[in-house]
């Protein structure tokens, strides 16, 4: 028994992390994900909240995550007219909106914001009667993390409840159990608004990013990265107050007198009117007594900061899963192949972000329960359509001709289809060509022939063979091609 225990001990100080002589202040807490969480989320919320007004790189990060996970919106694409029409009237209207204030794409920046500043956020189903601009009766009330009753806990009216989050057999949320009021907000309401109900879990959406098995919450993103930011704050600080004391360039009069060397007062320093100086001020003149003389008083001035900031900003860079150069601003140091070294990173990250919890957390849920409250109301069948789609916003190019010469070269090789790369560009195939067709159509009806039309011009500028201009002009006018003309005989041709 022994033995064995001693083998586990020596195997386990065979790592370094494990050892006790180079840790021993370390003692890290050994909680589930959901305990970790709990026991510090609302405080790290309210800390990130606080440097996301006051902190300028922090408001950044908050802004660069949404800017990039969401920017413009992430569309969803229906494969038939009824589903898109109806859509498009209620994601770009303000009516989705229990505050009537955003579209869809509003919401869904709002609540990528609550995330990365707050860990996690809710999206509840509200049913309104349907209107020309609200088809499907639907609108979406976006919640802070706070709106969570996290004291819920134990077996409440029935189920296993976690910090607010009730739970079904498999661990699966079946309700949540939310403020009616934002905690923060209750003294509003005469009679306290802090009581809380259950809500079904098919009537919210909790969006937050998952990094542990059986994790139910997360903490805000900037919780990495706080404390750095709030010592570079300090030390900027710092610096600027040293900065104004270097700036006080006074002037010190000793005056000749009998009591110069002697009594209590003899050293200190007043000003015209006799009051003891405790503070610098530029330009000051002040007075002591002693042996007669002027003396000018010129701080010497600090050294720079610059190496000391810019690795507080690369690690806050680093934690916050972004690059130096997007947090700071800096571009002072970066050329074409670090930048899309950088990007390159950012941009996988970025994909896991949409595609691991935007999609299926908040978009594709809200498409599912605007199909279904559109087919109880009989605008469709039941049966959701095959070919939905959901597209995120295209990145910018760093170098547009060397990535779009990349970009062909791929296609033309058959290493990426054509539909991946015009989705790389935030579009949808299918209404790509549509888009297309009806532009060649108009420009064939307009008699008007750009440069840019492959169908007329190739790559080097030179126009298409007569063969291809005429199996063009059939496809858009339905007439025959004309004749061509046979050939002449070649000179000193035999009959």
């Amino acid at each position: 028994m022994f033995d064995r225990l001693r083998t586990a001990w020596r195997a386990v100080r065979g790592y370094a992390a494990a050892q006790d002589q180079r840790a021993s202040a370390w003692a890290p807490s050994g909680g589930s994900a959901n305990v970790e969480v709990g026991l510090a989320a609302a405080t790290v919320a309210r800390r990130a909240r606080d440097a996301v007004r006051n902190d300028p790189y922090a408001s950044r990060i908050v802004d660069l995550w949404t800017g990039n996970a969401v920017g413009a919106g992430i569309t969803t694409r229906w494969p038939d007219q009824r589903h898109a029409d109806a859509w498009r009237r209620w994601a770009e209207s303000t009516a989705c909106d229990a505050e009537g204030r955003l579209d869809l794409y509003g919401l869904q920046a709002l609540a990528m914001r609550a995330v990365v500043e707050s860990g996690e956020c809710f999206v509840r189903f509200l049913m309104v009667p349907p209107s020309p601009a609200n088809p499907i009766g639907l609108r979406l009330q976006v919640l802070e993390a706070d709106h969570l009753d996290t004291a819920r806990n134990g077996m409440v009216e029935g189920a296993p409840t976690i910090q607010g989050i009730a739970l079904g057999e498999a661990g699966a949320p079946i309700g949540y159990w939310l403020h009616r009021l934002h905690p923060g907000a209750a003294w509003l309401l005469p009679g306290g608004g802090l009581a809380s109900d259950r809500v079904p879990a098919g009537d919210v959406l909790h969006l937050y990013r998952k990094r542990r098995p059986g994790q139910l919450r997360d903490i805000s993103w900037l919780a990495p990265v706080l404390l750095r930011l709030r010592d570079l704050g300090d030390y900027e600080a710092a610096l600027l107050m040293k900065a104004k004391i270097e700036a006080c360039l006074a002037a010190v009069v000793t005056e000749e007198g009998d009591e110069a060397l002697t009594g209590a007062a003899s050293g200190l320093l007043r000003d015209a009117q006799g009051r003891a100086v405790e503070s610098f001020e530029p330009g000051m003149i002040l007075y002591r007594r002693g042996m007669g003389s002027v003396e000018v008083v010129n701080p010497s001035g600090g050294g720079s900061h610059a190496a000391f900031a810019r690795r507080a900003l690369e690690a806050a860079a680093v934690g916050a899963g972004l690059t130096y150069d997007q947090v700071s601003g800096d571009l002072t140091q970066a050329n074409y192949s670090s930048l899309r070294a950088g990007k390159i990173e950012f941009r996988r990250l970025c994909e896991q972000v949409q595609y691991g919890m935007l999609i299926p957390m908040l978009v594709r849920p809200i498409a599912d329960r605007f199909h279904a409250q559109g087919a109880l109301l009989g605008l469709w069948g039941a049966e959701m359509p095959d070919g939905v789609s959901h597209v995120p916003p295209a990145h910018e190019m760093i170098d547009p001709l060397k990535d779009t010469t990349a970009l062909i070269a791929q296609v033309r090789a058959g290493f990426v289809p054509q539909p991946e790369a015009a989705g790389a560009f935030g579009y949808d195939f299918r209404q790509a060509v549509e888009m297309i067709r009806e532009a060649n159509a108009l420009l064939d009806e307009a008699g008007i022939s750009l440069d840019t039309d492959p169908r007329r011009v190739a790559k080097s500028g030179a126009a298409q063979d007569a063969a291809q201009l005429a199996a063009i002009e059939i496809a858009a006018t339905g007439a025959a091609a004309p004749p061509r003309p046979e050939p002449a005989p070649a000179t000193g041709a035999q009959p």
